[in-house]
């Protein structure tokens, strides 16, 4: 302990558990200095003054603290798993990262942390129901093809686990159990895509849909009061303009705006003729009124 009256400063050589202060390094954290340490085990780690003072960086992580002492974790069993080695991992927390195996055969890593919490007590197998049952089972068009690993696992944030699943589109993915179990996610993507496009009604590349309700609806950035007409501020003129079939299709520029909205007006034909073709081809027994309610 320093004298009192003195300054305890630290310096290189100075020893906080088993760590030893090698070098400043002309960092700060929150206003202190940054060191430099090496701990008995050789790994090197930077610590704040305070860290070092407080007794909050003792080791590298290499050790667990349990109470007023230090673990070793080898060869213990927390549930189903056996601890085997530490590996060169570390957690966010400074939880040294122990490689173990479970009764079932599989090999994992799991932090000190979760193993003395009673957090981690198998690799994935106790969960409920057990994870090989997930194996083959069908979620909308996923079909769940193997474990893919915890959250951990993933590098995710959180505790659920993920799954390796094929859509019926063939495309493959990594969906979590949560998410498959609630109905969250049903495809890679394509059945909204598809559903989207249905209720659109989509025909040749023109939604039939927005033909019928956006000739009532003008955006909100609409100065003209005519959908397909807006004013051009680099030309001075407005400009008139229909879409059809994913295809934009300029009707000219004019200097008076009755003019361009007259322009616009004349070319909805095209619409009107679409719209009744539509109905005609794909809707023969039923009228536009009748579809849309």
């Amino acid at each position: 302990m320093p004298q009192a009256g003195k300054i305890d400063r630290i310096t290189p050589g100075r020893r906080f558990g088993k760590l030893t202060v090698e070098a400043d390094t002309g960092l700060r954290k929150n206003r202190y200095a940054v060191w430099r340490c090496r701990c008995d085990c050789g790994n090197e780690l930077n610590a704040s003054t305070k860290e070092l003072k407080d007794g909050k960086r003792r080791d590298c992580g290499c050790t667990t603290h349990v109470g007023h002492g230090a673990n070793d974790l080898t060869g213990q069993r927390f549930g189903k798993l056996k601890v085997l080695y530490p590996t060169k991992q570390r957690t966010d927390h400074g939880s040294v990262v122990w490689h173990a195996v479970c009764d079932c055969g599989r090999e994992c890593d799991v932090s000190a942390r979760r193993l003395v919490r009673g957090k981690a007590r198998s690799c994935g197998c106790l969960s409920n129901p057990p994870l090989k049952d997930y194996v083959g089972k069908r979620f909308g068009r996923w079909t769940v093809l193997e474990y893919a690993g915890t959250a951990q696992d993933l590098g995710l944030a959180g505790t659920m686990n993920y799954w390796k699943c094929r859509c019926d589109c063939g495309k493959t993915g990594v969906v979590g159990q949560t998410e498959l179990q609630n109905g969250s996610s049903q495809s890679c993507g394509c059945l909204q895509r598809e559903r989207l496009l249905d209720s659109m009604k989509l025909v040749d590349g023109t939604s039939v849909l927005r033909l019928e309700t956006g000739r009532d609806t003008l955006r909100a950035d609409n100065g003209s009061g005519k959908t397909g007409v807006c004013f051009l501020s680099r030309e001075q003129k407005w400009a008139a303009y229909i879409t059809l079939q994913k295809k934009r299709y300029r009707l000219g520029l004019y200097r008076d705006k009755s003019e361009a909205i007259r322009a616009r007006s004349m070319a909805e034909e095209l619409h009107e003729d679409f719209i009744d073709w539509y109905y005609q081809e794909y809707l023969p027994a039923q009228s536009p009124e009748q579809t849309l309610k």
